[in-house]
């Protein structure tokens, strides 16, 4: 990663990305960061000390599952905002960045500029617009993209206390599929020996 402090390049890419009407320029200082292809913007368990706004080139965010597996959150070029979360809740980083071509992004310092940043509306609107966008990706990708069995084994992985299903309506209604669908897909991970069943209408996942 390559920090750049060129006055006249970070002209451009401000104008570029519009910043004026994403946030107060007057109040916060900024630099440029340029990435290769393979490089990561960000990583887990990395404390994220930046708010990035990716101007140029292509980016990749997933999450690598316990099982070793790839999942994809979102990929594309154009206008994307990393830091998001670490902005509202210091934290390490739960995802992957990686760049998929030579990047460029604007970066702020999230220490140094957060309650600036917090006090700035138009910041603010920005941020809640490009939350939702990645709300809704996500869920579409997810409705694309996975299969049935896959949602079922993420969900108990990732959204079940103890990786314990109990009551197949409710959860059915959660994975968008009939009660039938999921008592099916079930039976077959018990029978593959992936889950075990507690009770009626109960399972657990087996690690």
């Amino acid at each position: 990663m390559k920090r750049i402090y060129d006055q006249k390049v970070l002209s451009e890419l401000s104008r570029e990305a519009q910043l004026d009407t994403i946030m107060d320029t007057g109040k916060i200082v900024f630099f440029a960061c340029e990435y290769e292809k393979g490089e990561y913007l960000c990583r887990p368990c990395a404390e994220e000390k930046y708010l990035q706004i990716v101007v140029r080139g292509e980016v990749s965010i997933y999450h690598i599952r316990d099982d070793g597996t790839r999942y994809s959150l979102a990929q594309g070029s154009g206008m994307f905002l990393l830091g998001d979360a670490e902005f509202s809740r210091p934290s390490p980083t739960l995802f992957f960045a990686e760049a998929v071509t030579r990047m460029v992004s604007i970066a702020v310092r999230l220490d140094e500029y957060r309650d600036a940043l917090k006090q700035d509306v138009r910041f603010l609107n920005f941020l809640v617009g490009e939350l939702a966008q990645k709300l809704t990706t996500v869920a579409c990708s997810e409705a694309i993209h996975m299969s049935l069995t896959d949602r079922v084994l993420n969900h108990l992985r990732y959204h079940c206390e103890n990786g314990r299903m109990a009551g197949l309506e409710k959860h059915a209604f959660l994975l968008r599929c009939s009660s039938r669908q999921l008592l099916r897909i079930m039976t077959n991970l018990e029978q593959q020996g992936m889950v075990e069943k507690c009770g009626k209408g109960s399972y657990r996942l087996l690690e």
